[in-house]
């Protein structure tokens, strides 16, 4: 996937470079060293205001543990020699010197997004708030957790159904955000199943 790389301290323009689904946040390091020469120790990335810390032992890609998919852009920050000079970007929108947080901090949770969940009848109509980075599938446990207690939204019974955004069916191992879900948008509940085709 292709993901733009910002490094504001080194006077370069953003650009682009491919980054694999598994790969750690040292084998991005890695690769930005052989590709401009910065030194894979110097570098610090941060990514929707949090810093990617080098922690292989996870063994989780950049994807599954910081969210980084196609078209999203890491910030690079060429640490100081030892000479106190601190590159982090500056976070946008703020004028009071603070900055991103830095090497082992965690930026603060997301705002959940909220979404209107539909029956195709018009049935039933539902406000839920779901994680932008959350897999589709929460949304699924989510409904028959609220049709289980009594409470809930009008769910075909045998659980064959599926969602549709924007005219298009949601894969549930997906995350809200790949499916370009934004906050206020309707998420429409279909009877039935989905089957796709067998590869060739």
């Amino acid at each position: 996937m292709d993901v733009t790389f910002v490094c504001s301290s080194s006077g370069e323009a953003p650009f682009k470079m491919e980054v694999g689904f598994f790969d750690t946040v040292l084998d991005i390091k890695h690769k930005l060293q052989g590709r401009n020469g910065w030194p894979a120790a110097a570098l610090s990335l941060f990514h929707d205001g949090g810093a990617l810390v080098d922690d292989d032992a996870a063994g989780a890609g950049v994807t599954e543990r910081y969210g980084v998919v196609e078209g999203s852009v890491i910030h690079v920050a060429l640490d100081g020699a030892g000479d106190g000079d601190d590159r982090r970007p500056r976070q946008k929108g703020k004028k009071n010197g603070t900055r991103r947080p830095g090497k082992g901090m965690r930026a603060p949770a997301p705002e959940p997004l909220r979404v209107t969940v539909v029956s195709r009848c018009g049935a039933g109509r539902v406000e839920v708030a779901v994680r932008a980075r959350g897999a589709v599938s929460a949304l699924r446990r989510e409904l028959e957790g609220g049709a289980s207690s009594g409470s809930g939204f009008p769910l075909p019974a045998d659980g064959g159904y599926f969602f549709i955004h924007g005219q298009s069916v949601m894969d549930e191992a997906r995350s809200f955000e790949w499916h370009g879900v934004a906050a206020g948008d309707e998420v429409v509940v279909f009877e039935g199943s989905v089957t796709r085709a067998p590869a060739c």
